[in-house]
């Protein structure tokens, strides 16, 4: 069997490593991220290539440590990834799975530019279908679990021990209380953690919270 020459096999490698980041990067543009279809492009498509150039020097000096300049690429990109992570005001943590992706995407360059194609192609369609079909089958078992974490902002502590009687009106369990923050002595910052009886009544509770006297802003985590 002929061998492919290494020029065409490079290119073919990149062409391979452009669609692998553009395939992860689609599904995060879409979803409206600043990381995204672009971005993912650059991190595949770089990393392939220092890839190649990494076993191109090991070819041409016929010395050295081939794993070197790879391992410095996955330590690296880390970096980038925690760029995307953002912890909002409700103590919410964002754009782990971007963090992620784009990790995942600079991990693909490299075996793609190693010449593995059944690894890569296989991992590039985990990945797709972790960020698409699989978040579908995530969130359909959270929805499922008995505990729901809420971050509730309330007027007063007055308001805070009302509401918590009222939790227990309906039979719903504090299982974990933190105060965030106070505001002026008066307002009160709280995340809590309830434990239902009817998970299907979740979705459902939240507009009943949201009427309370004192809650000033709810929201689940």
């Amino acid at each position: 069997m002929k061998m492919i020459p290494f020029e065409v096999s490079e290119i073919l490698r990149l062409a391979l490593a452009l669609a692998a980041g553009g395939i992860i990067g689609f599904d995060r543009s879409a979803k409206g991220f600043d990381a995204g279809f672009r971005t993912h492009i650059i991190v595949c498509v770089s990393s392939c290539a220092i890839m190649l150039a990494n076993l191109h020097l090991f070819a041409t000096l016929g010395a050295g440590d081939p794993t070197r300049m790879p391992a410095q690429v996955i330590s690296g990109v880390g970096f980038l990834g925690a760029g995307c992570i953002l912890v909002t005001s409700q103590r919410r943590i964002k754009g782990v799975t971007t963090a992620a992706g784009l990790w995942a995407a600079a991990c693909l360059g490299l075996v793609i530019g190693a010449g593995d194609y059944p690894v890569a192609i296989i991992a590039v369609m985990v990945v797709y279908l972790s960020l698409t079909i699989f978040r579908y089958v995530d969130e359909q078992v959270i929805r499922k679990k008995k505990r729901h974490r809420y971050y509730v902002d309330l007027d007063s502590s007055r308001a805070l021990s009302r509401f918590m009687e009222f939790l227990k009106g309906r039979g719903i369990r504090v299982t974990d209380l933190e105060v965030l923050s106070q505001k002026n002595g008066e307002g009160v910052v709280v995340t809590l953690t309830l434990r239902l009886k009817q998970p299907c009544l979740a979705q459902n509770l939240l507009p009943e919270f949201e009427k309370q006297e004192g809650v000033v802003y709810i929201t689940d985590l």
